[in-house]
């Protein structure tokens, strides 16, 4: 089961999984064959505007089917005044599944703390879809240094602070840029208009690209001096893989999720803190060859191993 528009990542990565299985794709919650298997990629904002309405919509389609969950979105206290409500629906669509699954053992724990005490469910990681950046790409000069950072724009997902950290760098005597590859996230198109205005503020040239096209995603994460992910409350990144499957090291803001993919993939990330940013993003400056990966790194698991590993778990969750 695949669904949301076709930009969205838990829509995309569902299609991408699907295909990689040989699964039999359906679009619309009324098209489901009674009976049958059925695996769901789901956040709850995929369902409307209130958590209730994707407990409701899991809750009816599988009464109807043998139904598996991927949670994406995991439900935290930062979430701030909907944690509840998204907590407690997550509770009901983990009861309504025969088994579940989320992306990394931070958000698993989160399942496990908030929405559904004493069940368990399986880890799969999000996989890395593409191999590393050409030599080439590695030596692309810029007029000027640019810190990047990928994907939608909203609170909470570092661009502010990215923004101060590259004003100080500038003072420094670094005239460097920040270019936001992506747009604002739905309903939050002031997010992007109070960035500028901070920006500006700050003196330091901010162009925010909008929504790049898939097939130029790869081409502009290469382009860029410096990657920075500096979600503050991240559970799982498709923006943190993209950057390691274009041949990047980025720097990514120190936390539980980040932790544990430095150790899944050693050597394709870089930790920050908060107190240590701007040394980091000098660093990585004055120093470009930090910023990628070494030819060879061992990006595993990949889209093959995810397919295996799903397939694998569907098995198990069959006996």
């Amino acid at each position: 089961m695949v669904l949301g528009p076709v930009g969205h990542g838990v829509t995309r990565y569902a299609g991408e999984v699907a295909e990689a299985v040989g699964a039999r794709v359906v679009r619309r919650l009324d098209r489901v064959t009674a009976g049958r298997p059925v695996h769901l990629h789901l956040t709850d904002r995929l369902f409307g505007r209130a958590p209730e309405d994707a407990a409701r919509a899991v809750e009816s389609l599988s009464r109807r089917v043998h139904l598996t969950v991927t949670l994406h979105d995991v439900p935290q206290p930062t979430d701030g005044p909907v944690f509840g409500a998204r907590a407690a629906a997550y509770a009901r669509m983990v009861r309504a599944s025969r088994a579940w699954a989320t992306n990394s053992w931070h958000e698993h724990a989160l399942v496990h703390r908030w929405c559904a005490v004493g069940t368990a469910g399986t880890v799969i990681p999000l996989p890395v879809l593409v191999a590393g950046a050409p030599v080439a790409d590695r030596e692309t000069v810029r007029p000027h240094p640019v810190v990047g950072v990928f994907g939608y724009v909203y609170p909470g997902k570092g661009h502010r602070q990215v923004v101060r950290a590259v004003s100080a760098v500038r003072r420094g005597g670094t005239m460097a840029r920040v270019e936001v590859l992506g747009g604002a996230a739905p309903g939050h198109g002031r997010e992007v208009e109070a960035l500028l205005r901070a920006s500006a503020d700050r003196g330091v040239p901010v162009e925010v690209t909008g929504r790049v096209p898939e097939a130029d995603v790869v081409v502009r994460l290469r382009q860029v001096s410096v990657p920075v992910v500096a979600h503050r409350n991240v559970s799982a990144s498709g923006s943190l893989n993209s950057w390691v499957a274009a041949g990047r090291r980025p720097l990514v803001r120190d936390g539980a999720y980040a932790r544990e993919m430095a150790g899944l993939r050693p050597g394709t990330i870089t930790l920050f803190d908060d107190s240590t940013l701007v040394p980091a993003l000098e660093s990585a400056l004055a120093r470009p060859a930090s910023t990628w990966t070494t030819p060879g790194t061992d990006l595993a698991p990949g889209l093959e191993d995810t397919a295996a590993a799903y397939v694998a778990w569907w098995a198990s969750a069959d006996r």
